[in-house]
């Protein structure tokens, strides 16, 4: 039995620092001893959702923050910057694939490989947060 880990990163506005948080996922994926292909799956919806923190994060904003929770049924993972809020209908929950911009695909294939996927807007604050179930 996992018992309950809460692990928190913060990276600066920076393209060249989202490696970290991939890297991240893809150790604590391995110690949950999830496949390859799961493994590499959390990566690229990691990956994606710090790289659109970081593009729409508010000018002078330093940090992106990653938060890892690691409980026994599944894996729950937020991507919190501050800045311009992601039009989802003014409300929570999933983006709408129409509603999304050209090149907005990412929050696609996040919801393809998540298990659940909401984003929510408040205080200046934009946090994805991303389920992956864990089978055991």
């Amino acid at each position: 039995m996992v018992k309950p880990e809460v692990i928190k990163l913060e990276i600066p506005c920076s393209a060249e620092f989202v490696t970290v948080p991939r890297k991240a996922v893809e150790a604590i994926a391995r110690h949950l001893a999830l496949t390859d292909e799961q493994v590499e799956d959390l990566k690229l919806a990691v990956g994606e959702a710090c790289t659109n923190a970081i593009k729409f994060s508010a000018p002078g904003k330093s940090a992106v923050r990653v938060i890892y929770r690691i409980k026994r049924d599944r894996l729950e993972i937020e991507v919190q910057n501050t800045g311009k809020a992601f039009n989802n209908n003014g409300g929570t929950g999933k983006p709408a694939v129409e509603l999304l911009p050209e090149g907005g695909l990412g929050l696609y294939l996040i919801d393809q490989i998540m298990d659940e996927l909401t984003i929510s807007y408040g205080n200046g604050e934009t946090t994805v947060k991303m389920v992956k179930q864990l089978k055991r």
